[in-house]
């Protein structure tokens, strides 16, 4: 989605396009399909300079970007809410790696096609799926 959608859905439902909302977005637009909790979006606004937004603002603005239908709410049960932007093609999410070490999750497109090989018998149809892989992620290997 793109910032000039988020305007046209904002000013569909009566909401002002403010500087974090818009910053928000922008952290997701750059976030590369990368699931990120409320505290990755606090840290990659804080980074930014002269940025001082508060998390409550922040956790305003997410709630909001996810009511609107833009963001994704994924709960893997571990404590640690995770979003992630809503792509126009792909609108599921069909498997998810999840670091056991830093927390960290990937979304990963795995076909129905890949799952039915693994299954043990090949004349299952398969509808929908959801799988959650957990590991230690490159970076957490060092």
């Amino acid at each position: 989605m793109s910032q000039q959608m988020l305007k046209k859905v904002l000013r569909e439902k009566k909401q002002r396009m403010t500087a974090q909302r818009e910053l928000i977005l922008k952290v997701f637009l750059e976030s590369n399909g990368k699931l990120m909790s409320l505290d990755d979006v606090y840290m990659q606004i804080r980074r930014r300079k002269n940025h001082k937004t508060s998390k409550m603002t922040i956790k305003r603005g997410i709630e909001l970007l996810e009511e609107l239908g833009i963001i994704r709410k994924i709960d893997f049960d571990d404590g640690v809410v995770r979003y992630e932007l809503i792509d126009d093609v792909t609108d599921e999410v069909n498997a998810i790696f999840i670091c056991e070490n830093c927390g960290k999750a990937v979304k990963m497109e795995v076909s129905k096609e890949a799952i039915k090989n693994l299954l043990p018998k090949k004349d299952i149809e398969i509808k929908d799926f959801e799988l959650k892989i957990y590991g230690i992620c490159t970076e957490c290997q060092v």
